[in-house]
């Protein structure tokens, strides 16, 4: 009798995990085509040319204005326009973005436009 309800407890513990694996507790699906449907994502919308920064900082270093959406941060920003790795460290890419807009990285706003640093090939 001890074997039979051990032997079932395992069949629904792995019943309950391949459930949760497969459907999930919270069906997160169904939740995000909702959203996906009634609220349709725009384009970033980026400036076609780049801007050469001022004299105090890098000459080399150039920027684009990009006007920040959900889910947007200064790293997937600057990779998305450098489409690709990474030429400089992400603490470069952080001061570079800090020294362009002074306002510090984590501290980005939607809806707002800021200067994006472009590292050209």
């Amino acid at each position: 009798m001890k074997r039979m309800f051990i032997f079932f407890g395992i069949i629904i513990l792995l019943y309950s995990v391949y459930y949760d694996l497969d459907k999930g507790t919270l069906n997160l699906a169904a939740e995000n085509s909702v959203n996906v449907t009634a609220q349709p994502q725009e384009e970033k919308k980026e400036t076609v040319d780049t801007v050469n920064l001022p004299a105090a900082s890098d000459p080399s270093l150039s920027y684009i204005e990009i006007k920040i959406e959900p889910g947007d941060t200064v790293l997937s920003l600057v990779e998305d326009s450098v489409q690709g790795k990474l030429p400089v460290s992400i603490e470069q890419v952080v001061s570079d973005f800090e020294e362009l807009n002074k306002v510090a990285a984590g501290k980005i706003q939607i809806g707002r436009t800021y200067k994006i640093p472009h590292y050209a090939d």
